[in-house]
C-alpha cells in the first residue's frame, strides 16, 4: 500500500513538473530554426582589401525572429557565468573584459508583428529604432543552389545601394539577414553590387531558444538614430574627459569606418 501511494505521488509530481514545463514553453516565443551567416563587410570603402567577417545568428520562426552576432551573445554568456559563479561562492566577481571576445558587429534587429526593431550602441549608449524590410524585384528565372536549397534571385534598392540577393521558397517564412526580409522564403545570401557587404549561410539547423529582444535601447526614429550617429563621429564620447589631440584622433578613426547598412 505504501509503495502504491509513493508510486502515485512520483507520477503526480512528474506529470506536474512535465505540465510545467509545457507551460514554460507555451509561455516562451520559441524558434524553430537558427540560421548562421558569415558577414563580410568592407569598413572603409576607400580600403576594399581592409574587411572584417562576424558569425551572426538569425533565430526564427513564421512570426517573429532575432538577429545578432554570436560573439555578442558568447561575451553575455560569459559575463553572466562569473557573476554566477561570484554569487554562489558569496565572493566578488573577477571579470577580466580583455580576455573576453569582443563583437565586432554590436547591434540586433528584432522582428516582431511584422515589425523590425533594430538596435545600436552608439559610444555608451543604445538606441533603437523601427526599420521597414526593402521592396524587392523577384521576377527572375535565375537559379542556385545554396547548401543543397534550390534559391531564385532578388533584387533591391536598399539605402541608395543596390544588393542582389538568393532565396529559397524550400524554406517559406519571410526573414534574412538584417532588415533583409520580405520575399516568399528564406534569404541564404545577400551581396551589394560593389561587394562592400555580403551575408552568406553556413549553417541552417532545427533549433528552440527562446526569442526576445537582446537590449531595449532608447527609442528613437530612423532620422534621429542617424542624426545622432553623426553627432557621435564628429565629438565621440562627449561626457569623457580627454585632451584634444586624443579626442580628434578618436574621431578620425571612427570616421574612417564608413560603410554603414544604414544611410
Amino acid at each position: 500500500m505504501i509503495m502504491k501511494i509513493r508510486l502515485f505521488l512520483a507520477l503526480c509530481v512528474a506529470g506536474c513538473l512535465s505540465a510545467q514545463n509545457k507551460m514554460d514553453k507555451e509561455q516562451k516565443n520559441l524558434s524553430e530554426l537558427e540560421v548562421k551567416f558569415l558577414y563580410s563587410i568592407t569598413k572603409d570603402t576607400t580600403d576594399l582589401a581592409n574587411r572584417m567577417e562576424e558569425m551572426m545568428i538569425l533565430d526564427l520562426n513564421s512570426s517573429s525572429s532575432l538577429y545578432y552576432s554570436d560573439a555578442f551573445l558568447q561575451r553575455r554568456k560569459s559575463i553572466e557565468t562569473e557573476l554566477m559563479i561570484a554569487k554562489n561562492s558569496g565572493g566578488m566577481a573577477k571579470i577580466d573584459a580583455g580576455k573576453i571576445a569582443k563583437p565586432k558587429v554590436d547591434y540586433s534587429v528584432y522582428r516582431a508583428n511584422g515589425k523590425n526593431f533594430v538596435t545600436s550602441r552608439l559610444g555608451t549608449d543604445l538606441f533603437t529604432f523601427e526599420g521597414e524590410s526593402p521592396k524587392w524585384e523577384a521576377n527572375f528565372k535565375d537559379e542556385k543552389i545554396i547548401l543543397g536549397y534550390r534559391c531564385k534571385k532578388a533584387t533591391t534598392t536598399f539605402n541608395k545601394r543596390q544588393y542582389i540577393a538568393w532565396y529559397t521558397k524550400e524554406i517559406p517564412i519571410s526573414e534574412g539577414p538584417y532588415r533583409f526580409k520580405g520575399l516568399p522564403g528564406l534569404v541564404m545570401e545577400v551581396e551589394d553590387v560593389k561587394g562592400y557587404d555580403t551575408f552568406k549561410t553556413i549553417g541552417i539547423e532545427k533549433k528552440q531558444v527562446e526569442i526576445a529582444q537582446l537590449q531595449n535601447g532608447i527609442p528613437v526614429s530612423r532620422e534621429e538614430y542617424l542624426r545622432k550617429r553623426e553627432e557621435f563621429k564628429s565629438n565621440p564620447y562627449p561626457s569623457k574627459i580627454m585632451d584634444k589631440s586624443r579626442r580628434n584622433q578618436l574621431a578620425d578613426a571612427i570616421k574612417k569606418f564608413n560603410n554603414s547598412l544604414e544611410r
